[in-house]
């Protein structure tokens, strides 16, 4: 018994060191390897390709295969929504690029500026001796081609005032240097100059339309009338009797096809040029100036001075404040140039943006807008006036 045990023993010693012993190790490892490779490609490559491009099907393992949830829609996010003003063509402009001079070397001052489409009218003159300003030329700037139109104007007495201009007529006051003087017309298309009437006291201010020139002149100590005249003829008719201070300061207005005036304290009256019809606006306030371009009325609450406000009554009758201290306005297309006492700005009425047009080391006196343009003065330096202007909607920086 004891030797057949030892012979077993030999024999399992002499296997392990045989010559069979190694390959018999070796194809014992590959057949584990081949194992493990077989599970890893039955089983655990699909269940990680499952995590990356989608669930893996687990049934032969007696798991059940997850159903793929929907890829959820992205909200949509509103746009954001613009501030006032950044639609605008001014908005982010560099002002410095787009404002412009007028230069009109051989004269020294200018007074009375209008705008009429493209074209800024204005007379301009020289000190004279007594160290007063004749204003003896008329000049018709177009902005468009830079150019200057000087119109001889007759003169009877010293100075052009509040000439105004359409395609037909030019009409001006030719003044004295202590008020009063003549009414006079120039045809554009003649040539012919014409006194129209004699003014006797003040510098009536003058509004135009079409053949007809409207002002309110003093005509005794506490009484102005409201006139209308007829260039075609020369006929003169008296359209109101004023008899307020409110009235006698304020200047007559032409926009669109009204006519527009302080007729008592606190009211404008507004007549339809085509129509004849007569209606009056009371904001409760104190109108000065008031001015519209067919639908808006535009006025001050004062006489040119820091506590005034502008202010406007839109198409629906509703009342808005634009801005304090401001020391006079016009309309352009699309909103209210003005001025207060070194700056210039524009306003729109469409939302209500505001922009500052002066620039920051620059003081302006506010002179006149219109159509596309705002124009004002540079008085930062005192030796020369310069006058400026700009586009307010449409323009191309240089």
């Amino acid at each position: 018994m004891e030797k057949s045990q030892e012979n077993k023993k030999r024999r399992r010693r002499s296997l392990r060191g045989t010559r069979l012993w190694p390959l018999m190790e070796a194809g014992l490892t590959v057949l584990l390897m081949g194992g493990a490779a077989a599970l890893l490609f039955a089983f655990v490559l699909p269940l990680l390709q499952g995590r990356l491009s989608g669930p893996a099907d687990l049934s032969c393992l007696g798991i059940a295969t997850p159903t793929p949830l929907p890829t959820p829609t992205p909200t949509p996010r509103p746009s954001p929504t613009l501030q006032p003003g950044m639609e605008k063509a001014l908005y982010g402009v560099d002002l410095g690029q787009v404002q412009q001079e007028i230069v009109i070397g051989e004269y020294q001052y200018a007074a009375d500026f209008s705008v009429t489409g493209d074209t800024v009218l204005f007379a301009a003159g020289n000190y004279t001796q007594d160290g007063g300003a004749a204003f003896i030329r008329a000049i018709a700037y177009d902005v468009s081609t830079k150019k200057a139109a000087y119109y001889p104007l007759e003169l009877s007495y010293t100075s052009i005032r509040f000439p105004r201009m359409n395609d037909s007529w030019i009409v001006y006051l030719d003044a004295t240097s202590l008020g009063g003087g003549q009414l006079r017309v120039y045809n554009r298309r003649t040539g012919e100059n014409r006194i129209l009437k004699t003014v006797h006291m003040g510098l009536p201010a003058l509004a135009l339309w079409e053949d007809t020139v409207f002002w309110v002149e003093r005509t005794g100590t506490s009484r102005d009338k409201l006139f209308g005249c007829d260039l075609n003829t020369g006929e003169s008719v008296t359209l109101d009797m004023l008899t307020n201070q409110e009235a006698a300061v304020s200047k007559p207005y032409v926009g669109g096809e009204y006519l527009l005036y302080v007729s008592a304290p606190g009211t404008i009256t507004r007549r339809n040029l085509r129509t004849g019809a007569v209606d009056t606006l009371s904001p409760g306030t104190t109108v000065h100036d008031p001015k519209t371009d067919g639908s808006i009325v535009a006025f001050l609450t004062g006489f040119h001075g820091e506590d005034g406000q502008l202010a406007y009554i839109d198409e629906g009758g509703e009342l808005h404040t634009v801005a304090n201290g401001v020391e006079d306005f016009d309309l352009f297309d699309g909103g209210l140039v003005y001025g207060t006492f070194d700056k210039t700005y524009a306003y729109f009425f469409d939302d209500g943006a505001t922009f500052c047009l002066t620039r920051r080391d620059e003081s302006a006196l506010f002179l006149a807008g219109g159509g596309d343009i705002a124009l004002w003065l540079d008085v930062t330096w005192r030796d020369k006036d310069i006058i400026e202007y700009m586009h307010l909607t449409e323009f191309e920086e240089e």
